[in-house]
This record gives C-alpha cells, structure tokens and sequence, in this order.
C-alpha cells in the first residue's frame, strides 16, 4: 500500500502500562513511520470520579487531540484509540486534511448534548470509525440518523501478542486458591452475579469493580472478596491465579470483550452471558459456557460443573479456545485490515479529488 504520510498513534493511557501498543507494533513492523501520543493518566480511571472526573477526561482528551495535531501533517493518518479522541480530533480545525481512524465505538447511548459529534463524524469522509462487532452498525446508523458511507468498519477485538498464551494450570489441592474472578467497569451484572455467588456457597469470588459504579445497598456474601478501583498490575494479578473468570453482563451491548482474550490468554475457562458479540469468540466445543442472558439457574449449573471439572477436560477445553483465538483474532490481522482502510481512505480521496 501507499506508505506516504505517517502514522499518529492516540492513546488513552500511559506508555508505561498502555495494553495496546500492539496496533503501534504492528504498523511498525510493515514499515510505517509510527509516532505515538500518550496521555499522562488513564482517562477510563479519571472518568470514574463523577462530574468532575468525566469532566477532566474530556479535557485530557482534547489535550490529547491537540498533540496529534501539533505532530501531524496534511495527509497523515491519525488513530485514535478511544471514540471520544477521535470524536474531538474531528472538531479540531485542520482535521479536514488528516485522515482519521477513531476505534472503538461502543452501541451508542442515545444523548442530545453529544449527538452532533457524532452525526459530524460519521459525514466526514476522511474519518473512519471502527466497531469490534457488526451488530453494532446498523445501530449506529439508526441511533444518529446517517446514511451508511461505508465508513462504519468492523474490526474485532485481537488478543495482545505482547502476552504469550500460558498453559492452562489446573490448581492442586492445597497449593493455591481456588477462586472464580470476575472484574471490569462497562455493563457488569453485579447485582446478579452476587446473588449468584451467594447460592454457589461452595465457591469463592474475587471481584474487581469500580466504586462509583457499586451500589452499597447490595448484599456481599461471605464467599465473596471484593476490590475497588485496582490499577492494572493488581488487577491482571487476581486474574491470574484465578481458576476460572465469569462475566455476567447487564445489556445488549459490546462489552467485556478484552477481559474474555485476557482470560484465555491466561489460561482461564471463561463464562458469560450468550450475545451476538461473544458467541463470535466462542467455538464449538466451548458454546456451553455462554449463558443466556439472566438465566439463574443456567448460571449456577454451569459455574458448579465448571468448579468441578476434572484436569483434562479444564486442560482440553481452555486449549481449544486458545487455539481458536489465535487462529481468528490475531493482532496480525488487524494491522492488515486498519491497513487497507487507510488504502481506501486515501483512494477514495485522490477519486473525490478528480471529479
């Protein structure tokens, strides 16, 4: 392809703990002039502190923004990891003559003081925004009332090859503990995955949550440690240990995908709810672990029989999903793909530019 005009990295955390660099990795690797845009704070952290937290987000957003655009130039790539970077890049003047990758779009949440960003984005032609699943496409379309450009592209969460895939280790009686983990911030059922914990008392969780999103009024059973607000060291730590990860989610709508790679990667069986977006990360053999949505009984069926399973069926089945994902959701073919965006974007260009 067209290596003509360099790369712009924005990321939405430090370069020291940031858990993406694999995009950076990859871009590199296939000859592109790479130059990367850090933020100081994690900006999902500083969102996490009410008003004022999501207010000092946005700004270190834009600050952010402002930096890809000092170090940028006519006919460079800018991608920006988070929506919202890529939604106040858009604004910036001079935006116009910058190609621009905003990832991760998320189903939108139907809001009228942010809806013009978004409408803005999706009628700029040098702007592209990338989804992790397709379902989340149309909604999009349809939620903001655009036509369909072509520039909603959907690009599935990859594994991060920074991380090698660990043998699954099955605990020893004795040895360690053996716990289920279950952490993150978007669309956790919380609520219901305490009730649950509480009716599976042979078992033990580890829960890893943000505090502004916990309601104190719920009941903690005995069985149950929980954590608030864990940097990502102590975080992948509990994760690590852990004898199997759960995710019960709370709505229709992609989440949880990273913390599914993460737990295989580690070596981890993986239990969730059953939606469109996680079948896609599930092959035959391991189907059995997605759980319709806000099925109790379903839930403690599956969490007690994976609690007991065996040695080799654990081993079989956690190395079938690890091989499945490293077959289809590499961070190899994602290069690839943002690639040919750029190809498109810039073909696309140089044909608007003749007529």
């Amino acid at each position: 392809m067209d290596k003509t005009g360099k790369i712009v990295m924005v990321y939405d955390e430090p370069a020291a703990i940031c858990a993406k660099l694999w995009l950076r990795d990859a871009f590199t690797a296939r000859g592109h002039q790479v130059r990367t845009v850090f933020s100081r704070f994690r900006i999902s952290n500083v969102e996490q502190r009410g008003k004022a937290g999501k207010l000092a987000a946005r700004l270190l957003t834009l600050w952010q923004c402002l930096k890809a655009m000092a170090v940028s130039r006519k006919g460079d790539t800018v991608v920006c990891w988070s929506q919202w970077s890529g939604l106040f890049f858009n604004l910036l003047p001079g935006a116009g003559k910058r190609y621009i990758i905003s990832c991760n779009w998320l189903t939108p949440v139907p809001n009228k003081k942010t809806r013009f960003l978004y409408v803005k984005a999706l009628r700029n032609r040098r702007l592209t925004a990338v989804i992790n699943h397709p379902d989340t496409k149309a909604r999009i379309l349809e939620g903001y009332g655009v036509e369909d450009t072509g520039n909603i592209v959907c690009i599935p969460d990859v594994y991060d090859d920074r991380d090698v895939f660990r043998e699954p280790a099955y605990p020893v009686d004795g040895e360690t503990e053996k716990y289920c983990f279950c952490g993150g911030r978007a669309n956790r059922d919380w609520e219901f995955l305490l009730k649950a914990a509480g009716e599976c008392s042979q078992m033990e969780f580890r829960l890893v949550a943000a505090k502004s999103g916990w309601d104190s009024k719920w009941e903690i059973p005995r069985n149950v440690r929980l954590y608030f607000d864990l940097g990502a060291e102590e975080y992948y730590r509990i994760l690590e240990y852990a004898y199997m990860s759960v995710y019960p989610l709370k709505e229709e709508r992609v989440s949880g995908l990273i913390n599914i790679l993460k737990s295989v990667q580690m070596g981890k069986p993986v239990l969730v709810t059953r939606q469109s977006f996680t079948e896609t990360y599930f092959p035959d053999g391991c189907r059995e672990w997605l759980i319709p949505f806000g099925d109790m009984g379903e839930w403690k069926r599956m969490l007690g029989k994976v609690w007991d399973y065996g040695q080799p069926e654990y081993v079989a089945k956690v190395e079938r999903m690890q091989e499945y994902i490293q077959a289809n959701f590499s961070p190899e073919s994602a290069g690839r793909q943002m690639e040919e965006i750029i190809a498109r974007c810039k073909g696309a260009d140089r044909e608007y530019g003749e007529r």
